[in-house]
């Protein structure tokens, strides 16, 4: 059987030069996140969260901004709690029906951030290395897929994960635009994993920004 999907993004803004050489703009990720599967439980949001904000900053580094660092532990549960909602109800939206954390203005003030200006992409890609492309199914019960010329398609690492959605961000304007942003000085990103989704399951990324 053959199939094809694609992975889905939105991003939203909130408001209150010249590009380096690429080889000059490191994209190292530790040889750990490298080498460990993103497991369907107990995600290491940490882990993940560095290995995205690796990808960020060489995109950022290749535009001649400055590097974003990490956001704070409370903004990074608000986000890690946008994407278990988004995960549990199936909405890839930015609006919620959390009370008190319902948009993205509402989760920073939840999450007690002050800021001058804010944004937030949302994602959700296959654990399995199959969006975007052709491929075809060995063994559905088994999550067996390989591409049509036979190449085995395994599930995500953290650091292949990272590069695969801010990849996809990146060709995204919206999404460019707001990482690209060289208001923003800090950022978090944060996933949940939905284990009943067709191809072996998927992931539901919140990633903010914030100046």
């Amino acid at each position: 059987m053959r199939s094809k999907i694609a992975a889905i993004l939105a991003g939203v803004a909130l408001c209150c030069t010249m590009a380096t050489a690429s080889e000059a703009c490191s994209r190292s990720v530790s040889a750990k996140a490298a080498k460990t599967v993103v497991p369907q439980t107990r995600i290491n949001q940490s882990m993940l969260d560095e290995a995205i904000r690796v990808e960020v900053n060489f995109h950022r580094c290749r535009a001649g901004l400055s590097s974003v660092r990490d956001a704070s532990a409370s903004l990074s549960r608000e986000a890690e709690k946008h994407s278990k909602w988004m995960a549990r109800t199936q909405q890839l939206t930015h609006k919620s029906t959390v009370a008190g954390a319902a948009t993205l203005s509402q989760r920073v003030k939840k999450a007690g951030v002050r800021i001058r200006t804010g944004s937030e992409n949302i994602g959700m890609v296959h654990r399995y290395q199959i969006d975007n492309r052709r491929f075809k199914i060995v063994d559905s019960n088994a999550c067996q897929f390989r591409t049509n010329d036979g190449q085995p398609l395994p599930a995500h690492s953290y650091a292949s994960l990272a590069r695969h959605v801010v990849t996809l961000w990146m060709n995204s304007p919206g999404h460019r635009k707001n990482i690209l942003d060289k208001r923003v000085r800090q950022t978090t990103t944060a996933v949940a994993f939905d284990p009943k989704a067709q191809y072996c399951g998927r992931f539901w990324l919140t990633q903010n920004f914030i100046g």
